[in-house]
């Protein structure tokens, strides 16, 4: 690799923080910059008055130095991040993007819900280990990693009131307003790929059949959080698809 190696922007999905690509990290050794930060509402990042794709992808263009060339790699809603960065709306568009189990069609009653999911407060816990367990469910991780997994570092905190999730609650309303994914990842401005866990409940190769992509890949075995369940996998699949060679 030399100085033109394209900085690795790596986002995060709902629920969880950018320490669910430390495996994946590891794996790549990516020879050069690393970005993977917390977005907001998500672990050490600050709660936010709104949320949004854009507000988001506003928030990691000011990391990015100016014409930084980089690629995107997003999970779920980071991959929806990733897309609204390839518009070209926050700045220098990714050279590539790649998604990872992004829920591309919603029901009208999961729609519905939002609102009132955001309007909860805060749950909390008498001990880490139930926190811990509380921040894997919100993130799909119960089952993948054990609650005092290093991954769950940054997604629980301790308060004077007990231990919570660092989670904001009102992060959930991040699409809302936005337009359908059918629509969000038309006319992007960097070449957009696609993947999901054969065994992922949230989406199926089926729902992507009006998107304006290629067919997404799928990981054999794996569920909604692949590049934690088997990083070396996902990674070899993004250096291929993104010509990172």
């Amino acid at each position: 690799m030399t100085g033109s190696t394209p900085t690795l922007l790596l986002l995060h999905g709902l629920g969880a923080t950018a320490q669910v690509w430390d495996p994946l990290i590891a794996t790549a050794r990516w020879a050069g910059r690393v970005l993977a930060p917390d977005l907001r509402g998500h672990g050490s990042a600050s709660w936010a008055d709104s949320y949004s794709f854009g507000g988001m992808a506003s928030d990691v263009a000011e990391l990015l130095e100016v014409d930084e060339t980089y690629v995107v790699l997003g999970h779920s809603m980071g991959g929806g991040v990733g897309a609204a960065l390839a518009t070209g709306l926050f700045g220098h568009p990714p050279r590539a993007v790649g998604t990872i189990g992004v829920k591309i069609v919603w029901s009208d009653e999961e729609l519905e819900k939002l609102p009132d999911i955001a309007a909860k407060p805060p749950r909390f816990f008498k001990d880490r280990e139930e926190a811990a367990d509380w921040f894997l469910k919100l993130s799909g991780l119960f089952g993948v990693v054990a609650s005092d997994n290093p991954l769950t570092e940054r997604g629980v905190i301790h308060t004077s009131d007990g231990w919570r999730a660092s989670q904001d609650p009102r992060s959930v309303l991040v699409g809302t307003g936005a337009p359908s994914f059918t629509k969000m990842f038309e006319g992007l401005l960097a070449p957009t790929f696609m993947s999901l866990g054969e065994h992922d409940p949230l989406v199926s190769p089926a729902d992507h059949q009006n998107m304006p992509t290629d067919p997404p890949h799928v990981f054999s075995g794996l569920g909604h959080n692949a590049m934690v369940e088997d990083p070396a996998t996902v990674w070899s699949w993004f250096f291929q698809a993104a010509s990172l060679t």
